[in-house]
């Protein structure tokens, strides 16, 4: 009996510890920190779009360049789009399955007047949950619970949210909360924002999460089930239906006094994907919201001005350069080791795109076929869009070298060249009579073989007939 209880005990404690260790995050190493992605292209395409934004930004992520852009250095307040970071921070070290409980320090100090998903003090949920409504409901106290769950306190967290900024490269952003209430220390720029929008929206399980339009979170010890809608009428027409835009898709929404209203989104158009960064715009009640006109105005106009066109191709001769030292032909026909398409205006000028050839240094036979010479580099307007290694098509064979053309000679040595070639050619009188030799050798040898197979097998037959005739003769 007492054995039965203890391995009831260890059962017990076994499964508390489980439950315990389920809760816990993943904890931090700096190999878990995001490395910079390639600066984006800055083409700054002219327009007269007259965007209502105090900062803004239109890229194409394929190609990672920047269409249009206003103020992109400029500091200013993010918002709720904070909350993408704090998001990420949650998805990269966090448990989605693991319950979370709301505690009074989580609350401490938040608006009354911002958003909120109406959490309240030990209400337990699963972080998917939470991060559906600091995403969809922009709940701020989410923000603080997902903080003290990943890091154990509010500040520790804000300083990993600058610590994961920097890895990213986003050197002009400083984090001083985790949700984007307004603080004088809280700030970012629209170039800095391009570059935590592309890490996000890379990541599959964010993408979930940014792109929803509507969840309901299951009951909770603290409430019943409620249904959750994006704050972002561009993709919804729950509950506004004046902004709608079928090829948009996420991202976030944020808005303060300080920071006005702001808007990262991102639509498809045919081949391209475009994200766009809207800050600063007037977004007051019983008027229209300029973050989603401007940003549908945005998405439209590149819809009805750019494409992609195919420049490079891997089949194409782009030049034919000499070969220095070359046996036969001394030129080579190079061509793009892979084929680039760049987006460009539908009425674009053929003489304004520039294909420039850069070669690693001056050809010199042996060539191999495929071998990298050097860069093909696409430039519209004097602005490079697009690169490929130049390859060569064909291989190249190098001339003979003889004494004149600067071969060096071991010390020691006569003439090597020369004995070289007048072994060559002794080689090719004699080798046919050698072979012929050879051969006849060879077959005489067989014929030997052969020849001693026969008369042993003779031998051996004349031995058994004598046996024979003896046993007959004793009988």
């Amino acid at each position: 009996m007492k054995k039965f209880r203890f391995v009831t005990l260890l059962l017990l404690m076994s499964l508390v510890l489980s439950l315990f260790a389920s809760a816990a995050p993943k904890p931090f190493t700096e190999e878990m920190l995001p490395t910079a992605p390639p600066a984006p292209m800055e083409l700054n395409y002219p327009n007269d779009l007259a965007i209502e934004a105090e900062a803004y930004a239109l890229v194409e992520l394929k190609s990672n360049a920047i269409l249009y852009s206003k103020e992109l250095d400029a500091q200013r307040y993010p918002a709720s789009l904070t909350k993408i970071m704090t998001c990420m921070l949650a998805i990269q070290y966090g448990d989605l399955t693991d319950v979370l409980t709301v505690t009074p320090t989580a609350l401490d100090g938040l608006s009354i007047y911002g958003s909120t998903a109406g959490l309240v003090v030990e209400e337990q949920l699963a972080l998917e949950d939470l991060l559906y409504c600091i995403m969809l409901s922009s709940a701020n106290e989410g923000c603080n619970i997902i903080a003290e769950y990943i890091s154990g306190d509010i500040a520790t967290f804000v300083e990993l949210m600058n610590r994961t900024a920097k890895a990213l490269g986003m050197n002009s952003t400083q984090f001083a909360n985790t949700h984007g209430l307004h603080d004088e220390a809280h700030y970012t720029t629209v170039r800095d924002l391009i570059t935590l929008s592309r890490w996000a929206w890379e990541n599959e399980t964010f993408r979930r999460f940014a792109t929803a339009t509507s969840y309901t979170v299951p009951a909770t010890n603290k409430s019943d089930a409620r249904t959750l809608h994006t704050t972002n009428y561009l993709v919804s027409t729950d509950v506004n239906s004046r902004y709608y835009y079928a090829n948009a898709s996420g991202i976030k929404t944020g808005f303060t006094t300080p920071a006005g209203g702001c808007l990262i989104s991102t639509a498809t158009e045919g081949d391209a994907e475009y994200l766009s960064i809207l800050m600063g715009c007037e977004s007051a009640k019983n008027a229209t919201d300029k973050r989603f006109s401007e940003t549908r105005r945005l998405f439209r106009h590149a819809l009805e001005t750019y494409s992609f066109v195919q420049i490079l191709t891997d089949s194409t001769m782009l030049a034919q350069p000499e070969v220095k030292n070359a046996q036969g032909r001394g030129d080579v026909v190079v061509h793009a080791k892979e084929n680039r398409r760049i987006l460009l205006p539908h009425d674009y000028a053929t003489e304004d795109i520039v294909i420039k050839l850069r070669y690693n240094e001056e050809l010199t036979a042996p060539l191999k076929k495929g071998q990298v010479i050097g860069t093909a580099i696409v430039e519209y307007k004097g602005i490079a869009l697009a690169e490929s290694d130049l390859v060569t098509l064909t291989a190249v064979e190098a001339q003979n070298r003889t004494p004149d053309q600067g071969a060096e000679e071991e010390p020691g040595e006569e003439n090597p060249s020369l004995v070289s070639r007048l072994f060559s050619r002794l080689w090719r009188v004699i080798r046919i009579p050698l072979f012929l030799i050879g051969g006849l050798a060879l077959l005489y040898y067989i014929a030997l073989c052969i020849l001693s197979y026969i008369r042993r097998k003779r031998r051996a037959k004349l031995r058994r007939q004598r046996r024979q005739r003896i046993r007959r003769h004793d009988a």
